[in-house]
């Protein structure tokens, strides 16, 4: 279940038989939004967008059934439409997605492989777990204030990673041959 930062009382919520629900009244009225999403796959994870109160991302994991694949959607508008996030990309089951806090193109993906990491919207991914071992992420959080990402694994430990060069990665700061980033006084 997950409650958007914009509007109180619009809340989505996915089950693990792979029904996703939306209420925009505090449960008053609930709207089915995943009949053209893979059906009776568990519902991994629902999280609303930071930067757009109708975008939803959503985790599908079918491990139960062995089916291995990475089901990972977006909608913009409120699960009317979904796309695959995981098109060209197949890492075993996933267990959850995260927008980055300060920068809307960043997405956070943990699977039953590890972390994974896109910088334009789920295009594309690379492996962002350097330093952690080949084991399930299931869990996520970013703690704004440090700029760090705190990843909860599967029996392995916790692990954290600054953000803060990471978020400045933004489209103009990509297409430059050189940044510099501003260095810390301390």
């Amino acid at each position: 279940i997950a409650e958007s930062k914009f509007k109180f009382g619009q809340l989505v919520v996915g089950t693990d038989d792979g029904n996703i629900h939306v209420t925009k009244d505090s449960g008053e009225n609930w709207t089915k939004i995943s009949n053209s999403l893979p059906q009776n796959l568990w519902v991994s994870r629902v999280r609303f967008s930071n930067f757009n109160k109708e975008r939803i991302y959503i985790t599908l994991n079918g491990y139960r059934n062995d089916i291995f694949t990475t089901y990972a959607y977006v909608s913009e508008d409120l699960g009317t439409t979904w796309k695959l996030l995981t098109e060209n990309f197949n890492q075993n089951a996933v267990n959850v997605i995260l927008e980055d806090s300060e920068n809307e193109n960043i997405l956070y993906l943990g699977t039953d492989n590890g972390l994974f990491i896109s910088m334009d919207k789920g295009t594309t991914w690379e492996d962002f777990s350097n330093g952690m071992p080949n084991v399930a992420v299931h869990d996520m959080v970013i703690q704004t204030k440090a700029k760090e990402l705190v990843v909860g694994t599967h029996g392995r430990s916790i692990y954290k990673i600054a953000l803060s060069n990471v978020q400045e990665l933004t489209d103009v700061v990509l297409k430059k041959s050189l940044h510099l980033y501003d260095i810390e006084n301390r």
